[in-house]
């Protein structure tokens, strides 16, 4: 799916081979059905994240904080029975509030850096990091797009289209009811295509 692109999402089935058993192992907390879930949906929040934030770096750290805070949360309580057969939503709403956080403490490093003395040296990186710069360029000018959206339509629209969560899944995410969901991409997606193409 391009990220430039919306088109109506599918309300996908639950996969054939869901969560349950994995979901039990976690609640007994069984250290290994973390790393099972980690290579599961590690890659989805990360593509959540980077396309949430524009910034890889920062994809990165909120997919590490992601799944130590969802362990922390089986160690601490019982976090109840798995819902919709798959721990993706589950884990994305931790990741929501992950990345609410960090715009905090990014703001609080900024402004920390701005007070110190620029190093004597920067290292050239280039030709390593390239991709990644235009690949984030790409991203925040979807994001500048979006950010033209009320903030309700935006999460929903990240969700959906860049998560690939079905509509239920979202809306758990969210709190809201199915047919909010469906309301707030109805509107997303008449105002986009225009505000896409300001922002190329």
């Amino acid at each position: 799916m391009g990220m430039t692109t919306i088109s109506r999402p599918v309300d996908r089935p639950p996969p054939d081979t869901g969560d349950d058993d994995l979901w039990d192992a976690l609640r007994r907390q069984e250290p290994e059905a973390l790393g099972e879930l980690f290579s599961r949906y590690a890659a989805a929040v990360h593509a959540y994240a980077v396309r949430h934030t524009g910034s890889y770096a920062y994809a990165d750290d909120a997919v590490q904080a992601t799944f130590v805070t969802a362990w922390k949360q089986f160690s601490r309580s019982d976090v109840g029975p798995l819902q919709h057969g798959t721990a993706k939503p589950w884990l994305l709403a931790i990741a929501r509030n992950e990345l609410r956080n960090s715009v905090r403490s990014r703001r609080r490093l900024a402004q920390f850096l701005l007070r110190q003395p620029a190093p004597l040296h920067h290292p050239d990186h280039s030709e390593a990091v390239a991709a990644r710069v235009d690949s984030e360029k790409h991203i925040q000018a979807v994001r500048a797009a979006l950010s033209a959206l009320p903030a309700h339509e935006r999460e929903t629209v990240e969700l959906v289209y860049w998560a690939e969560l079905t509509l239920a899944e979202a809306a758990a995410v969210l709190g809201v009811a199915e047919g909010t969901v469906k309301a707030r991409l109805f509107r997303a997606r008449r105002r986009l295509p225009a505000l896409l193409e300001e922002h190329r």
